[in-house]
């Protein structure tokens, strides 16, 4: 598959994500220029946040592995997410690839991938911050 074939495929896996997830709060009023949201009670789980925004089909998370190998693996954030960019913490770091994906290129990116960027999933403060802290707890 060339390059703009993956990249329409991701997108429509994306898309379908989104969608379904919408989908799946019962809001039939939503609609497609509508940033998705989880009701309130769910922001908590960062594990459903990441598998239903799409977030685990290009990344390995803690308990889950992707279906590519060309996007940085975030299944042992802890171990390096404090130390990748001077002046900034592990959840300062992670929460801004998250909200700003090209303020800083990972050195894990590879490169080729079915995208040539992170989309914008249209995530709220809340929803990062519960990804944040489900990529960066440590299993002690």
């Amino acid at each position: 598959m060339n390059a703009i074939g993956r990249a329409c495929a991701i997108g429509a896996l994306v898309l379908a994500v989104v969608t379904i997830a919408t989908w799946d709060r019962g809001d039939e009023q939503a609609s497609a220029d509508e940033p998705s949201a989880l009701p309130a009670d769910d922001f908590g789980d960062g594990a459903q946040l990441f598998r239903a925004k799409g977030c685990a089909a290009c990344h390995d998370g803690p308990d889950s592995t992707s279906r590519f190998v060309d996007f940085p693996s975030l299944a042992d954030a802890p171990s390096w997410a404090g130390d990748r960019r001077s002046g900034l913490t592990a959840q300062e770091y992670v929460a801004e690839s998250i909200r700003e994906p090209n303020a800083f290129i990972s050195p894990a990116w590879i490169g080729g991938g079915p995208t040539t960027a992170m989309p914008d999933l249209g995530l709220t403060e809340a929803e990062i911050t519960a990804i944040v802290d489900y990529l960066l707890a440590t299993s002690d």
